[in-house]
């Protein structure tokens, strides 16, 4: 393992600095999750305020965040696994936010919502809609700093944003899209995003992986889209309208079993409509099969080289927030201007021996950015550009922006984007990694 740290200087004075780490061996990299934050909820909370809100206020109403201690009493319906998603349902269907003061449509409502203010679980904050949202947020996220590794750098989306919370299944910090790790599958792939593949025979590729293309192992059984049963996911709708037993997955395990005709969609997840009526639980795991020949696995962002070439444009599909879409796109902010967008980035690829590389391009200040002395941060076109100059022969992007970091040997030798009103530094609390220990 060794680092190399790199200025570019552009044209009017502007420059970027990025750190470079080549690694030994793909077997070296393991998929962590950094030690819970309790307090992660005000560090989303914080981005909300911040950040998204100001960006397009007049697409939200009332956020109302909040988090589920484990020994809140709550009853579980029969056909949810998860007691934050139970949570999250009773709350929305009879919770509304009027100004500062709530009003409830049943005691069980008020008394989990009074029960959660009293433990300090709940965050508003309010864009200008009429309308409340409860978005649950997942006990998982943590700051990377404080997470056991020689190396460490954040990994995947996660859901995050308003829009990513478009049923009761999505919890801000669930991580999302393919994560394998020898030849088992972590975390499914969603949205027909490309991936970044390390074949058992040493091989990397980026390539698109579909969900619909892997056979699922449920209880003893297999399915197989298309064979005995059909999997339905966004973008290509928000809704399932079929009769018939409907699985909720999300990650490797079904949040929900129902036989409701009208199903929505997770954003973090799939629905799996059985064609055969079978005796599944909620909370049962999920296998999936068809890619055991590859010994990691990610899939994150869009390309930015491949075999050598420099993508030069969005492949993956993405939201953009600033215009509404009449389609259920799938979650994860996206800045539309592959060539001139900047950000802090992070991109992992390999060169033409196949050796894993980490890159974190730096990014500007979000406050206080003076040009020529601080890094401007890189659009996808110059990132791929950087990715090339210094061997990469392929290379997705990791989650960049504010969760952007590298921390090699303790030492972050960058300066993260997210700052706090003093200017310091501050760090986003994550709930997914790489590192090698």
């Amino acid at each position: 393992m060794n680092e190399q740290i790199k200025t570019y200087t552009y044209p009017g004075g502007e420059r970027q600095r990025v750190q470079l780490v080549r690694l030994d061996d793909w077997s070296q990299l393991h998929f962590a999750q950094p030690p819970v934050l309790e307090r992660a909820i005000d560090g989303y909370a914080h981005i909300y305020r911040q950040y998204l809100i100001p960006a397009c206020p007049w697409i939200f109403g009332q956020l109302v965040l909040f988090r589920l201690p484990e020994d809140v009493q709550l009853r579980l319906p029969a056909e949810t696994a998860s007691r934050l998603t139970a949570a999250a349902e009773l709350l929305q269907k009879n919770v509304r936010i009027a100004g500062s003061k709530p009003r409830f449509r049943t005691k069980q409502a008020q008394e989990l919502y009074a029960e959660l203010e009293k433990r300090d679980c709940i965050r508003i904050v309010s864009g200008r809609l009429p309308v409340t949202q409860f978005i649950p947020v997942a006990d998982r996220g943590g700051l990377l700093s404080e997470a056991p590794g020689k190396l460490k750098v954040n990994a995947s989306f996660f859901i995050m944003d308003p829009i990513d919370c478009a049923t009761a299944h999505d919890h801000v910090g669930t991580p999302l899209g393919l994560q394998v790790s020898n030849g088992k599958v972590l975390n499914p792939p969603l949205f027909g995003r490309e991936a970044l593949l390390v074949k058992k025979s040493g091989e990397v590729t980026v390539e698109a992986v579909d969900v619909k293309a892997l056979s699922l192992r449920i209880g003893g059984k297999t399915f197989r889209h298309g064979e005995n049963a059909r999997i339905f996911s966004r973008p290509e709708r928000a809704w399932v309208s079929k009769s018939g037993t409907k699985l909720v997955i999300v990650g490797d395990s079904v949040a929900a079993v129902t036989e409701k005709r009208c199903v929505k969609l997770p954003a973090s997840g799939f629905v799996l409509q059985l064609k055969e009526k079978v005796t599944i639980l909620p909370g049962e795991q999920v296998e999936y099969l068809g890619l055991e020949d590859v010994s990691f696995g990610i899939q994150v962002g869009n390309s930015i080289v491949r075999g050598g070439e420099a993508t030069e444009k969005f492949i993956s599909r993405f939201y953009n927030i600033r215009r509404l879409e009449p389609v259920p796109f799938p979650p994860s902010l996206y800045p539309m201007d592959f060539a001139h967008a900047r950000a802090a980035r992070i991109a992992l690829g390999a060169d033409k021996a196949g050796k894993p590389m980490l890159l974190w391009a730096e990014g500007a200040p979000k406050s206080g950015y003076v040009p020529g002395e601080h890094s401007c941060g890189a659009s996808l076109s110059e990132m791929a550009a950087i990715c090339l100059d210094l061997g990469m022969e392929n290379a997705v992007n990791l989650d960049g922006g504010g969760s952007a970091q590298l921390i090699l040997g303790g030492v972050r030798a960058l300066e993260l984007s997210d700052r706090n009103p003093d200017g310091s530094q501050a760090e986003r609390a994550v709930p997914l990694a790489l590192a090698i220990y």
